[in-house]
């Protein structure tokens, strides 16, 4: 799990967004209410497919447009205590790419696909470990 959790709000425009998540080197972010609580993720590919216009190759980012539109709601999450190999399995049952961690009904932090590839390439997670 990474500590280091970028968060946006729903209505958080998809520009904005982008440059957060460009600016922290972050797959995704975890979408929070006023009061923290998760309400959805949003990874690079949601806002990347709704840059984009129907009628254009070029991305072009509608300023009207926010994260709301474009995010995962209701996401899968996992608690401090869940097991790693559980969580890996649920993210590529779903084809996720991200999965926050959540206690006390606020985000503390997130698992992404980079992270589990950084700990096998570190030889710190292997197919033997539970």
């Amino acid at each position: 799990m990474s500590a280091s959790v970028t968060t946006v709000r729903s209505d958080t425009p998809l520009q904005v967004a982008a440059s957060v998540l460009a600016s922290h080197g972050h797959c995704a972010a975890a979408v929070v209410d006023h009061e923290g609580h998760l309400v959805g993720v949003a990874s690079r590919a949601d806002l990347a497919r709704g840059s984009l216009r129907p009628d254009a190759w070029m991305a072009e980012i509608d300023p009207e447009c926010v994260v709301a539109a474009v995010m995962t709601h209701a996401p899968v999450s996992a608690r401090p205590d869940d097991d790693l190999a559980d969580v890996v399995g649920e993210m590529l049952a779903e084809e996720l790419s991200a999965v926050p961690v959540v206690d006390d009904d606020q985000v503390i932090g997130i698992v992404t696909r980079p992270d589990v590839l950084r700990l096998v390439a570190e030889r710190r997670l292997s197919s033997g470990d539970s």
